[in-house]
């Protein structure tokens, strides 16, 4: 079905052994009666099993066994275009889900290995929709007569595309309950439920808008569970932050600002950003980047009004939520303040 009529000569044949001095059946013959009795319609493996063909053929007929259908497709090479193998990184499916590939990503990708989506009346489907269907899209598609003769080239950063958007079209909730492990390995203890699963979720986006795989989640969200003023001096980014002329002041106007304000959402955060841009003539990046670094420790990351909002949420989370106690951004200002005030 993927190659047309292929022949071969009987002399390469030959008179083959189908059962071994020992007893066992072999390969060719078990394979045959095994098919033929669980009454196959259609077999469909690598192209490496071409050469056993005719010989399965023959003993279907010498027993009397209808042939099924064969489709032999092109192997899966590595990047090297060698045959894929544990060399070129993970094999199995249990791997895959290990470094945060989602189930749906893999399915899609593994879909496009040697065939590609069709659109109306067979032609090529293009553009990167065509190539991102659900399952049922993709069965809904898939013929055997449109796979490729040539070797399918697994690439992993292919597929950490395609997993990129199933991770942003996810329900966050399942994105969130999904991390929790990956945050376990990063050293964060999680137990969420109720309301602190709530907030996981509602935190997700912040991360799956930036990562390729769910592994890299807690590092882009790690602003929320470890901050502290005075390790953050010890990145010489930071400290270069701190020597820029007006950052100082920037840094005790946010915090004597936010030792009024309540608990911050993205309004009240640009409020109050406003209200520091008053008292200091600092604006763009003089205003934000000392701003940041304050509240979270780090001169780069997510939107500060993103950021900012889900700190002071955490922050407000029962103990019995199942998240770790979060710093709010007041608590973070005054004690930013008070390292920088003693350097």
């Amino acid at each position: 079905m993927v190659r047309g009529e292929v022949r071969f000569h009987t002399d390469v044949i030959g008179d083959p052994i189908i059962v071994r001095a020992d007893g066992v059946p072999a390969y060719n013959f078990a394979a045959v009666v095994d098919d033929a009795l669980m009454e196959v319609t259609h077999v469909v493996r690598g192209e490496d099993h071409i050469s056993n063909t005719p010989r399965q053929i023959l003993m279907y007929e010498a027993l009397g066994f209808t042939p099924p259908i064969f489709a032999h497709v092109s192997l899966v090479l590595g990047p090297d275009h060698s045959p894929l193998s544990k060399r070129h990184g993970a094999t199995s499916v249990a791997e895959f889900r290990a470094k945060g590939y989602l189930p749906e990503a893999l399915v899609n990708y593994l879909a496009l290995i040697g065939w590609s989506p069709r659109g109306p009346g067979g032609s090529r489907a293009g553009g990167d929709d065509a190539e991102l269907q659900p399952k049922e899209e993709l069965a809904r598609r898939f013929a055997l007569e449109a796979v490729g003769h040539s070797a399918g080239v697994f690439d992993e950063e292919k597929l950490a595309w395609v997993n990129r958007h199933y991770l942003k079209i996810a329900d966050p909730t399942r994105i969130a309950t999904l991390a929790a492990p990956h945050f376990e390995r990063a050293g964060v203890r999680l137990a969420p439920s109720g309301r602190g699963l709530d907030f996981l979720a509602s935190v997700m986006p912040i991360a799956t808008a930036s990562v390729d795989r769910l592994d890299q989640v807690p590092a882009r969200l790690w602003f929320l569970f470890d901050y502290s003023a005075a390790a953050a001096f010890e990145d010489p980014r930071v400290r270069a932050e701190m020597s820029a002329e007006g950052s100082r002041a920037v840094v005790s106007a946010l915090a004597d600002e936010l030792a009024r304000a309540p608990r911050l959402d993205r309004d009240a955060f640009r409020a109050v950003a406003n209200t520091v841009k008053g008292k200091t003539g600092q604006k763009s990046k003089a205003l934000f980047h000392p701003i940041r670094v304050a509240l979270t420790g780090r001169t780069e990351g997510p939107e500060l009004d993103l950021a900012v909002p889900a700190i002071d949420r955490g922050a407000d989370l029962p103990r019995d939520a199942g998240i770790p106690a979060i710093m709010g951004c007041r608590e973070r200002a005054d004690a930013f303040a008070r390292v920088l005030a003693d350097r």
